[in-house]
């Protein structure tokens, strides 16, 4: 790395487009920036450097990775525009249309910083964008992020072997790869020295950790050495496949003092006809048996999932299953999006594609019922206690404090004393869809 710091007042401005791994990136970007003397300013600011970091999962990922771009590029036209992350590995070229100056792939975003200064100083352009990249290191987090969230985000796995019939990721991430233990728990030593509280597991596949270093039962064994860092009060699993939610891995959660009860399962599809052309390695009998477990084991845990509608062949009988299937279960929240054709993914040699009215339509209902089933759950909490981790962030139509609790309900609430970065105990007085109000009871001043 060079030696040299820049000068303070170069000021840096970075956007996440997409997933939470993404987030994770940014995050991790804004901390290594700021180590070497950046000022990190907030994305609609006027900054020396503008970095985005994208997404590809679906075109309007693509959309709004090339709107941040030009948005960049707008706010200050002499500015330096960075794009990094899945659509700038995808199609760099449209990035640079866009108005991106330099475009950094997947494989070297380890690098990214070094590659904006040599760019500075000497107009160097990386020539980082293999066709599949191999991540062989991981963005670090050596403390606090300068304008980063309360609850921490710690990757812990990147890439994908799935190879699901709809999904570009694993070209433009490349295949597994488990993050080193020891590297894991330094990182989030450091990170709960600095202050936090939360630490939340994420990657691409998260639930495949170490299955690339023939350890296909060392998820668990990582979780419970976390558990052990000092002055951590919560883990949490961002997402994991279905497939890979062992009944070792229920068990932990049920026992553990600090495991969040929250589990983020993608469903795709509820109808095994679907699932078979999507390439999915479950039927929903598998599903439903695990959800079913985890909330008989952990009461009032949140379960939610990603669904998609209108996939290629997917018949009115095949919807209806997957909504029945939900209806059914135990669910707590869904994310509900059409399928998006990705170029080079067998899904676009499928036949019988989806129109998009038959997409809409498909996607209002079951949006409609998750919003029913999130606003059913939250209504349980009233006139209950729950804990939450005051965020350093307001309301922006209240005005009120936003507290996450540890099964995954935003609680808004009144204070004028309260930091962020504290548990606070509320008594819920009210239940909406998205949120629930709740009165401070107490907190560990």
């Amino acid at each position: 790395m060079p030696t040299q710091t820049a000068p303070y007042r170069t000021r840096v401005a970075l956007q996440n487009v997409g997933c939470k791994l993404n987030n994770y990136e940014v995050e991790a970007l804004k901390n290594g920036f700021h180590g070497r003397g950046y000022e990190i300013v907030p994305f609609d600011a006027e900054a020396d450097i503008y970095v985005v970091n994208t997404c590809t999962v679906t075109g309007a990922g693509d959309a709004d990775s090339r709107k941040a771009v030009r948005r960049a590029q707008r706010t200050n036209p002499m500015a330096k525009v960075v794009a990094t992350g899945c659509y700038a590995q995808r199609r760099p070229d449209e990035l640079r249309d866009a108005g991106a100056d330099l475009v950094i792939g997947n494989g070297d975003k380890t690098n990214l910083i070094e590659h904006v200064e040599s760019h500075l100083e000497n107009g160097f352009v990386p020539h980082s964008l293999e066709q599949v990249p191999q991540t062989t290191a991981f963005l670090q987090i050596d403390g606090a992020v300068e304008q980063g969230r309360t609850r921490g985000t710690l990757q812990v796995q990147d890439g994908c072997d799935e190879h699901c019939t709809y999904c570009i990721i694993p070209t433009v991430r490349g295949p597994g790869a488990s993050r080193p233990v020891e590297e894991i728990m330094q990182q989030g030593r450091r990170m709960v020295e600095a202050g936090y509280q939360e630490l939340a597991l994420t990657g691409v596949h998260t639930g495949s950790y170490g299955y690339d270093q023939s350890a296909p039962d060392a998820l668990v064994p990582l979780l419970e050495q976390l558990e052990t860092i000092d002055g951590l009060e919560r883990l949490r699993l961002n997402s994991i496949e279905p497939a890979y939610v062992s009944d070792a891995l229920i068990d932990y959660a049920a026992t553990s003092a600090k495991f969040c009860h929250h589990f983020h399962i993608p469903l795709q599809s509820g109808d095994d006809h679907i699932l078979k052309r999507m390439g999915r390695h479950y039927t929903r009998a598998h599903y439903a048996e695990r959800v079913e477990k985890i909330a008989a084991a952990l009461p009032h845990c949140a379960i939610g999932a990603d669904v998609m509608v209108g996939f290629p062949g997917e018949a009115e009988e095949h919807f209806a299953n997957t909504y029945d299937l939900i209806a059914a279960l135990p669910m707590t929240y869904l994310h509900v999006f059409p399928f998006s054709l990705r170029d080079g993914t067998p899904a676009e040699k499928l036949a019988d594609h989806q129109s998009a009215p038959t997409k809409s339509e498909r996607s209002h209902r079951l949006r409609q019922l998750g919003r029913e089933k999130r606003l059913a759950f939250h209504r349980l909490f009233v006139d209950q206690e729950l804990a939450v981790l005051v965020e350093n962030r307001r309301d922006k139509t209240t005005g009120l404090a936003v507290g996450m609790s540890a099964n995954y309900i935003k609680a808004l609430f009144a204070t004028t004393e309260i930091p962020s970065n504290q548990f606070v105990r509320l008594r819920i007085s009210q239940a909406r869809e998205d949120l629930v109000f709740g009165e401070v009871i107490n907190y560990d001043r």
